[in-house]
């Protein structure tokens, strides 16, 4: 058989001109679905002032904080407390508190039961006591925040990231039924 068929027309054509809108559909989509991060690369979760934090990252720190005997975070709590990682250890230092060393937090999490914390995990631990030491969040308005939106939105108005639904899923309501 050869490339060239009839088309439903009965005229002469190759199946990549007669497939080719399916093709260029299909293309289409899968550039859409790729740009749904905007600003935010492939892979990457957020980007704070510059600083990537990856989708690996917030998920690997998420799996082992859920394995300590705590109540369990999502991905999007993790993301939020990682967000807020360099903005929080700021507040810590400014309120005069010592420097929290890397070995303390990992001893800290290797007594929970995490043999081998990942430096997600021991960031967010940082995070979480900075964020403690000062007494709650700092002020985010000079920060640059761009979340990837398979975690959300960040919202400036409250500091974290909100849950959002992507524009291309509708709301489908029913009508009665007798």
């Amino acid at each position: 058989m050869t490339a060239t068929s009839l088309t439903r027309s009965g005229r002469a054509g190759t199946r990549a001109a007669r497939f080719a809108p399916a093709l260029a559909a299909v293309a289409v989509g899968a550039l859409a679905l790729s740009g749904c991060a905007g600003e935010v690369p492939s892979g990457v979760a957020a980007v704070v002032d510059g600083r990537q934090i990856s989708v690996a990252e917030v998920q690997e720190a998420t799996e082992q904080f859920n394995s300590l005997p705590v109540s369990p975070m999502t991905s999007s709590d993790t993301l939020t407390l990682l967000i807020y990682g360099e903005a929080a250890e700021a507040a810590y230092t400014e309120a005069g508190l010592p420097p929290i060393p890397d070995s303390q937090l990992v001893a800290q999490l290797q007594g929970g039961g995490v043999d081998e914390p990942s430096d997600g995990l021991v960031d967010l631990f940082r995070a979480v006591s900075h964020l403690q030491g000062v007494g709650g969040l700092p002020p985010v308005d000079d920060m640059e925040v761009a979340v990837n939106p398979r975690f959300g939105g960040w919202d400036d108005s409250v500091g974290q990231i909100i849950a959002q639904t992507p524009a291309w899923i509708t709301e489908v309501t029913t009508g009665a039924q007798n």
